[in-house]
């Protein structure tokens, strides 16, 4: 964690965090959806339906809304992956494209 991060921690007194993925565009999650949608053209579904297919057991849904909501336009230009969100009454859903499959 940088001086910086302690600071602002120290700030706000909140306890560091040490061992935790840092929710950047590096986070192993990215890695993790990138091999899951290269054989996708499109999936729809909650985040927890989408680490449920993706086997992941250690992102929490909460984090992936907050990785997808963050970084989507670092998604789409660098990857080809657009993600769009849609709400209904009790759910969010996620629409993931792969606008590189043919």
């Amino acid at each position: 964690m940088s001086k910086a991060d302690e600071v602002v921690a120290a700030a706000l007194e909140k306890p560091l965090r040490e061992g935790y993925p840092i929710l950047t565009e590096e986070h192993p999650f990215f890695g993790k959806l990138r091999r899951f949608m290269a054989d996708k053209s499109h999936w729809l579904g909650t985040a927890t339906d989408l680490l449920a297919e993706m086997n992941d057991t250690v992102t929490p849904p909460n984090t992936v809304t907050k990785l997808l909501n963050k970084y989507w336009y670092r998604l789409k230009n660098r990857d080809g992956i657009m993600v769009r969100f849609r709400r209904t009454n009790r759910r969010r859903i996620i629409e993931i494209f792969n606008l590189r499959q043919p």
